[in-house]
This record gives structure tokens, C-alpha cells and sequence, in this order.
């Protein structure tokens, strides 16, 4: 028999990068000396280090998140604060029947929804040169015959807005717009089923099919089928009129050597024709 060489299995220490034979004895002996001990020790503390100054670095971050969160509210109820205090109130003036912003000095009429001020000289407006946080139904109200809950700027506000805006905070009123966009139509849209022949003859071919009623007025079950008759052969007219007897004589032994089978084949053509012209008039809707 021919030999052949076959290589040792051979086994990788990862703690000390190297190579060994793949067998009990000699991993017993590398794992049992003193630089494998050594070199494990030194990874297993490596390891522990690790992990400790992963956990302090877990701390610290969600420390510093916490005081960013902090930080980020504190400055968002100032902004609250500013926002309410710069919309303003609206406070209800028993003597004239008007709601009042003291920070822009203007009214509001609740029965038709008008606004009154403005300087040098004070008008009636329906859409004042005010912030929309500041407007009647977004800024807070006192007072008056709207409770909070139904306060309106163009249309009632939710219960949602009205607490928030009791609570002082300002509320942005959303308006829903419908848009309308024209599509352009399509140059061949003209073109289609839809459209289709109101005259002439529909569903087969060869002079088969349905005849509507716009052309002539004739009926469309009446006519499905029907089709033009060839002439005989020797009758006035015909083909073989100028053939005289002859083509009469031919003509009705041609008639009367026509077999039983030859003329049922002609028949059932005949239906075939028929059921398609009546399919394809039902499916352009004629029947």
C-alpha cells in the first residue's frame, strides 16, 4: 500500500497565543505552567477592571443625563411662563360686555367674534395684528359668558386646549383646510368602453351579429344571426343567371348532393355564430 502523511491535530491556547498538539497530555502540561498561570491571571483581572469601569461609566452618563433632563424642564416651564405671561388673559369687563387683554390692550366681542383696538386710532378687525398664542380661544380667559371649555376662534377648541389653556399654558389651534387639486385630463380618457357604437351592427363578423336600434330601428334579439343570404345560382340576378338552365340545374344538384352530416355541421355553425354575436352584445351591454 502506498503511505501517506497525515499531520497532527494541533490545539490553540488563546491566553497565551500559541500553539500546541491536540492531546491531554501536553494541553494538561501547557495549562499546569507557569507562564499559562500567569498570563491567565493577569486576563482575568484585565477582565475585572473592565468590567468596573464599564459600571462607572454607566453612573456617570445617567448622571449627566439626569441633570440634562433636569435642566432641559426647568427651562421649559420658564419658557411656559414667558409664553403665557408675553400671550397675556383675556379678563371679562362687566361694563361693556367685552373680553380684555391688558398686555395688548385690545376686546373681543363673544357675540361676533370681532376684535376692537389698536393704535393711534382703534378699529373693529376680524383678524387683529396679534400672535396666535394671544388670540381669544388660544390664551386663557376669565369670566364671562364662554367657560373655558367652549371658548371659540373659528370654531370650538377641545377640552384638552381649554385645560391647558386654564392652566396657563399657551395652545396652538389647529384648522383643518381642504385642498383641491384639479388633475389634468388625459388626452386619449375620451377613448374608451364606455363610448361605445349607438348604430350599425355589434358582435361578429362576415354580416353575423346584432343590429342596435339606432340604425333603423330594428330590434336587438331580432336580428342576431342574421345574415345576407348568397343568391341561388339561375335565379334572376345570380351568379349563373347568364348560364340559364344549366346553372339551375346546378345549382339544385349541388342542393340535393348535400349530406345529413354536411348540412347538421352547417346548423351547429350557424348556433356558434349566433351564441357568440348574442355574448359579445351582452358584454357591450345591447341585451
Amino acid at each position: 500500500m502506498t503511505e501517506y502523511w497525515k499531520s497532527n491535530a494541533m490545539h490553540w491556547c488563546d491566553v497565551c497565543k500559541c500553539w500546541m498538539n491536540d492531546t491531554k497530555a501536553a494541553r494538561l502540561n501547557h495549562e499546569r505552567g507557569s507562564q499559562h498561570q500567569a498570563k491567565l491571571a493577569t486576563k482575568l483581572r484585565d477582565m475585572a477592571r473592565k468590567a468596573d469601569q464599564e459600571a462607572k461609566a454607566k453612573a456617570t452618563n445617567e448622571v449627566a443625563m439626569s441633570k440634562i433632563e433636569a435642566a432641559a424642564k426647568k427651562q421649559y416651564e420658564q419658557d411656559r411662563k414667558a409664553a403665557a405671561a408675553e400671550a397675556g388673559s383675556w379678563t371679562w369687563d362687566a361694563q361693556c360686555s367685552y373680553y380684555y387683554n391688558a398686555t395688548y390692550r385690545w376686546y373681543y366681542d363673544p357675540s361676533t367674534q370681532w376684535y376692537y383696538g389698536g393704535e393711534p386710532e382703534p378699529t373693529w378687525v376680524q383678524s387683529p395684528p396679534l400672535p396666535a398664542a394671544a388670540r381669544f380661544g388660544a390664551a386663557p380667559h376669565e369670566g364671562g359668558p364662554i367657560p373655558p371649555a367652549t371658548a371659540q376662534q373659528g370654531g370650538p377648541i377641545s377640552t384638552t386646549s381649554s385645560s391647558a389653556a386654564a392652566a396657563g399654558n399657551p395652545v396652538i389651534m389647529l384648522k383643518t383646510v381642504q385642498r383641491v387639486v384639479a388633475v389634468p385630463k388625459h388626452p386619449l380618457a375620451g377613448v374608451g368602453g364606455y363610448q361605445a357604437p349607438t348604430s350599425g351592427r355589434v358582435g361578429g363578423s362576415m354580416g353575423t351579429g346584432v343590429v342596435l336600434e339606432g340604425d333603423g330601428g330594428g330590434s336587438s334579439t331580432a336580428d342576431v344571426g342574421s345574415k345576407r343570404k348568397r343568391e341561388e345560382p339561375g335565379k334572376v340576378g345570380g351568379p349563373a343567371a347568364a348560364g340559364g338552365t344549366k346553372g339551375a340545374v346546378g345549382g339544385g344538384a349541388a342542393k340535393g348532393m348535400m349530406s345529413a352530416e354536411e348540412a347538421e355541421a352547417l346548423a351547429r355553425r350557424e348556433a356558434a355564430k349566433q351564441r357568440v354575436a348574442q355574448r359579445t352584445a351582452a358584454g357591450f351591454g345591447y341585451l
